[in-house]
């Protein structure tokens, strides 16, 4: 329920990932992984009806680098499960093909546009603003979130962050949670981010967009 607010939901990931953010919390899913048959991913959808579970998380990596999402999509649509989509937003071509038959979409706001180069290596800063339009115009549901890390989101980054998102339904924060096995190896021993640092961003952010949430 934490991957779909308000829904029981079951998450799949997918392999490969355009971005190389030094706190992504899954990196073993940048390399290649386990492909489902329909077979088996039929048996899988069935296995986690029978324990209620009415919605589908797609999340990665990134699952937008695929071709085949679309086919992906409507396989489980046609089995009665709920979508939620998670996106860098990086591919708005494949954002617009699929979001009108997603339920709800998720887009990670990494830092302030111009500081994508350097946080996640990637620089079509062109696709992430597209991306926000065609969520904010066009998605059923949605929300945009930032992992809050308190070395790089001073101030100014994350009142830049809010500034992309002028006028979204609905901003997550959370806060930055180390783990052994983070891509940047100085972020490994960095404390998790303080309850006060969330409240003070979320109190900065709350003019640009309609509601900020604290989750986590």
């Amino acid at each position: 329920m934490k991957d779909y607010p308000g829904r029981m939901a079951a998450l799949f990931f997918t392999a490969g990932c355009n971005f190389r953010c030094g706190f992504c919390h899954n990196p073993d899913l940048f390399a290649t992984a386990k492909t489902y048959t329909w077979e088996e991913l039929d048996g899988i959808l069935t296995d986690f009806r029978k324990h209620w579970v009415s919605a589908v998380t797609i999340t990665g990596g990134e699952p937008t680098i695929h071709a085949g999402l679309p086919e992906t999509i409507a396989f489980i649509k046609r089995r009665g499960f709920t979508i939620k989509l998670d996106t860098n937003g990086s591919n708005p071509e494949m954002l617009r093909q699929v979001i009108g038959d997603v339920a709800y979409v998720a887009m990670d706001i990494k830092c302030g546009i111009q500081n994508y180069p350097q946080l996640t290596g990637y620089d079509k800063l062109e696709n992430i603003r597209e991306s926000i339009s065609i969520i904010m115009e066009s998605a059923k549901d949605y929300e945009f979130r930032t992992t809050v890390i308190e070395t790089i989101h001073d101030d100014e980054e994350i009142m830049d962050c809010g500034k992309i998102i002028l006028g979204a339904k609905r901003y997550i924060l959370q806060p930055f949670v180390p783990h052994e096995n983070l891509p940047s190896v100085a972020l490994r021993t960095q404390p998790r981010t303080r309850p006060s640092f969330m409240e003070h961003c979320a109190e900065m952010v709350g003019g640009f967009v309609q509601k900020v949430e604290i989750r986590g």
